[in-house]
Order: C-alpha cells, then sequence, then structure tokens
C-alpha cells in the first residue's frame, strides 16, 4: 500500500488490507476465544438446528427435566440468527463442523468490513482524508479487530450497527426520516446486545447541548426513543411471545439477573476500562485519541456522549470483563483521529509516536491474527467425531473448570463429567448398572495434574487405550505466560470398551 495508491483511493486499499486479515484469521484462528461465544451462541444454535438444546434454554426442555419453565438470562437474538445458519448449510448438505464455523468466520469478517467503510465515512464527512484514513486504517488492523471479528463476538457484532445509528446522524440533518432511521439502527443495536441502549441515554445529553430549545430536544428525543423502541421490540417480542407467552420475557431475566449476580463475576476498579481503553486503540498514540476524544465532547456530542455513557456505565457497574467495553473504542478512534489532525504539534514527535504505535501494532496483530484459543478440546472432539464410533464420553477435568465443544463431535448425547470429588469406582458402577450413560471414549482435560489423573482411571478402567492427544496452542500459553491464573489445557483422548469394564458389575447384580 504506497502512499499515491492510499491518497488516490483510500477506503479501498484499507478495506483490501482489512478483508485480508480478516480472511487470514478466519483460517488460522479455529479454536474460540471465549466461553460465551461458543458455548452461548455456537453450541446453542447448532443443537437447536439439531432438534436437542444444550443449555435446556427452551421451555419444553425444562418440562422434560421436571422443572418449571423459566427464561434463561441470556438475549437470544444473536443466537437466533446463527440457528438460521446451521438449519441453511445443515439443508444444503454441508456438516461437517470445521467447515461450518470456516464459513461462518469468514461471513463474520465480510461483515466486519461495513464498521471499517462507515467509521471511515464518518470521519471523512466531518474532517477530510487525512483523518478519515488514519481511523479506517486503525479499524482495519488494531491487533485485536481482526481475531474478533471472525467470531461470534456480539460486542463487536454490534458495532455495525451502532456506527450505522451515527453515520446517519452525521451525514445528514436531524429531521424525522433520519431520526427514525438513526433510532432503529440503535434499536436492532440494542437487540444484539442489551447494554448499548445506555448510548441513547447519551443521544438525548447531545440533544440539550445542541438545542437551547427544551421543546425542540425533547421531541427529537422522543422520535428516535420511539424508533429504537420499535426496532428493539421486533428482534425481542416475537421470539418471547413463541416460547414464554409475554413480551420482554428474556430481558426481564436478563436484568434480575445481572441484579442479584453482577457480584459473581470480576470486579476490578473504576479505571479498568480506561486500561483496556488505552491497551487496545494503538498505544501510545491511543493516549492521545482518548484525550482528544474527552476534549472534543462538545463539538462532535453525537458521537462523544453516547459512547461515554456506555463508557461510564461499565465503569460503574460490578461485572467488568474486558470485552464488555469494545463497541465504545471505534468512537473513540474515530473523534480522537479527529482530533489528531486538527491540533498543530510538532511534526517529528508526531511521526515517531505514529512509527512506535505501527510497530507496537504490528508485533502484535501478526501472531495474534494467526493464533487459535482453546483448540486443544476442539481438536479432540473433531478427533473423535472422525473416528465415527463415539456414543458417549466421560469428560475429566484435571486443573481448571472447562465444558466441551460437542458441537464438534456431532453428538448431542449427554456426557458425564469427572474431576477431583468424583468417587471413580462408584462413577464407574453408576454407569454400568445404567447402559444408556455407559461412555466408549474418556477425555481428559488439564495441565499439571493431567497425568496423576490418567493413572487413576486406569487403576478403574482396564481397556483404556490412548488414542491421541492435543495441547495448547501459541495464544494460550502466551496467555497463561501474562497470567498463570489462565489455565492451560491439554487435551487426552482414551477409548474404552464399555462391555468389557462392565462385565464384573453385571455379575455381581446377576448373583
Amino acid at each position: 500500500m504506497n502512499i499515491k495508491s492510499l491518497k488516490e483511493r483510500p477506503l479501498l486499499l484499507i478495506l483490501t488490507l482489512a478483508a485480508t486479515l480478516r480472511f487470514v484469521a478466519s483460517f488460522f484462528s479455529e479454536g474460540y476465544l471465549m466461553h460465551d461465544d461458543h458455548f452461548w451462541v455456537v453450541e446453542t444454535s447448532a443443537s437447536w438446528a439439531d432438534g436437542y438444546d444444550y443449555n435446556n434454554w427452551l421451555p419444553w426442555s425444562q418440562e422434560e427435566l421436571g422443572k418449571d419453565p423459566q427464561p434463561h438470562y441470556s438475549n437470544l437474538f444473536y443466537s437466533s440468527l446463527h440457528y438460521i445458519y446451521f438449519v441453511g448449510v445443515d439443508a444444503v448438505g454441508m456438516d461437517n463442523p470445521r467447515e461450518q464455523m470456516l464459513i461462518l468466520r469468514l461471513m463474520h469478517g465480510l461483515y466486519s468490513l461495513i464498521a471499517v467503510a462507515l467509521a471511515y465515512l464518518i470521519a471523512l464527512n466531518l474532517g477530510g482524508r487525512k483523518p478519515a484514513i488514519l481511523t479506517g486504517v486503525l479499524m482495519a488492523s488494531l491487533a485485536w479487530i481482526p481475531i474478533m471479528s471472525v467470531h461470534q463476538i456480539v460486542e463487536v457484532v454490534v458495532i455495525v450497527p451502532l456506527l450505522a445509528f451515527s453515520w446517519v446522524l452525521t451525514k445528514y440533518n436531524w429531521t424525522t426520516k433520519t431520526l427514525i432511521i438513526a433510532g432503529a439502527c440503535l434499536g436492532i443495536a440494542t437487540g444484539l446486545r442489551y447494554q448499548v441502549g445506555v448510548m441513547g441515554i447519551g443521544l438525548i445529553a447531545a440533544f440539550v447541548i445542541e438545542y437551547s430549545d427544551r421543546k425542540v430536544w425533547v421531541q427529537k428525543s422522543a422520535i428516535i426513543g420511539t424508533s429504537a423502541l420499535l426496532s428493539f421490540s421486533l428482534t425481542q417480542v416475537p421470539t418471547d411471545m413463541f416460547l414464554w407467552g409475554e413480551p420482554f420475557a428474556q430481558l426481564k431475566a436478563y436484568i434480575e439477573y445481572n441484579l442479584n449476580s453482577s457480584g459473581d463475576y470480576p470486579q476490578g476498579n473504576i479505571f479498568t476500562y480506561l486500561f483496556v481503553i488505552l491497551s487496545l486503540a494503538a498505544p501510545p498514540l491511543s493516549v492521545y485519541l482518548f484525550f482528544g476524544y474527552l476534549k472534543s465532547w462538545r463539538k462532535y456530542a453525537w458521537l462523544v456522549f453516547p459512547s461515554l455513557a456506555f463508557i461510564l456505565f461499565h465503569s460503574l457497574f460490578p461485572n467488568k470483563q474486558e470485552r464488555f467495553i469494545l463497541p465504545a473504542l471505534p468512537y473513540i478512534v474515530i473523534v480522537g483521529s479527529l482530533v489528531w489532525h486538527e491540533v498543530e504539534r510538532n511534526k517529528k514527535l508526531s511521526g515517531s509516536i505514529i512509527t512506535l504505535s505501527i510497530l507496537i501494532n504490528l508485533i502484535l496483530l501478526v501472531p495474534i491474527t494467526l493464533s487459535s484459543k482453546n483448540a486443544s478440546q476442539l481438536n479432540a472432539m473433531d478427533f473423535i467425531r472422525m473416528e465415527g464410533d463415539l456414543d458417549k464420553f466421560l469428560y475429566v477435568q484435571t486443573d481448571s473448570k472447562s465444558f466441551p465443544p460437542r458441537f464438534y463431535s456431532d453428538n448431542w448425547n449427554p456426557y458425564t463429567y469427572a474431576d477431583e470429588n468424583t468417587d471413580v469406582l462408584g462413577q464407574k458402577r453408576t454407569h454400568c448398572l445404567n447402559p444408556q450413560d455407559q461412555p466408549n471414549y474418556i477425555v481428559f482435560v488439564g495441565d499439571s495434574h493431567l497425568g496423576e489423573f490418567v493413572n487413576e482411571f486406569k487403576s478403574h478402567y482396564t481397556t483404556m487405550e490412548y488414542v491421541s492427544q492435543f495441547g495448547p496452542g501459541r495464544l494460550d500459553r502466551f496467555l497463561n505466560y501474562l497470567n498463570p491464573l489462565i489455565h492451560l489445557k491439554r487435551t487426552m483422548v482414551y477409548k474404552i470398551d464399555p462391555t468389557l469394564e462392565c462385565a464384573d458389575f453385571k455379575t455381581i447384580e446377576t448373583e
């Protein structure tokens, strides 16, 4: 990408860069990044498409378990979109889980290009080509963006309708038609991720600053608020009525859960997200971008106040997880880039800051884009699928809590779980006395205690036969190096013969 070409057709070249990085990440980043993006999206929707209910979230599944059906606190809109996808690929005969996920990652990567284009266009409209190019390049190639753009991270997916909401307000006068379209985009975004609805409150603050006449800002707030509520309702009410017979049942469950259980998650402090923002937005340039963003609160109020309200909400709310703040980062990049090019500064110093930021970002971008996370269990499940003889498996967790990605096994039969508190012989007896529960595979997942668990189980399962193992990837090892509390997960797969294993117990039962 040379300077001349960048000046002549910058958006095309920026989108080409973004597409290339996401294409590479789609092929290299097979594992899931965190629990929610796989087990609350892929496992859930894929099991529905196969006629199962992995998480027992649906009312009829709860009734079968003898429970009083209650909505889960999850937001089903994004999962439901994936259900449509999996029904579609199943219908055309694409039944290989790895292939299904590759197509899904490529689709997410392609979709994320819309966010790059919108961010560029917002900056172009407000400040011209130079800040637009800086915005576009950062949105295309910040170290974390390509890998997260191809995974099922709803905090990243929601960026597209949010920027569409902001683009409409930036490009057009705030007429009734414009406000209705912007409100519809905000409503869709809120339907994907409830918390971004806070941005609507920030926009009202921007209206108050923009209009001295109370009647005007109240009227405009009412228009955009009504539009947002209607489009949000369309993402929620049909599913709620079908499943629970009442509107906003999932939202109510979500609010109740967070009010009662937010303290069960990482707490951090009020400055947690400041550190995340400065780390993710290309340091040391990120320092200038963030403070430029704050400095311009009046000039770009309709961009700053909605995103700032979102940042403040998450900074004050007890549950603090780094990915929660991602929807606000494009606004810091856009507004910060505008201010960066508005302010006169020492050219040599500015060049040094940009060069250092590019170097740091590139050092992180290449290995992250080429890395998988949590791939050992994925590979183990896929290996068992290809063996073609899976009935059920016994899942043994040795060092930290984890879950088997059954989607890759193409088998939704219930599995049995074991850890350090399990009576191995007693569990084996239970299996043998209940033929429907007998496993023919044992899957061990852990790190330092893996060997001793394998030896213990061998003393009780005489037919245990080692078939394969899968180690953690480079990204897993790097994260473990940075924070030892993030446990490594090596996965070992053994076969057993349930008929031979249970022969002694059947003899005892007969006698």
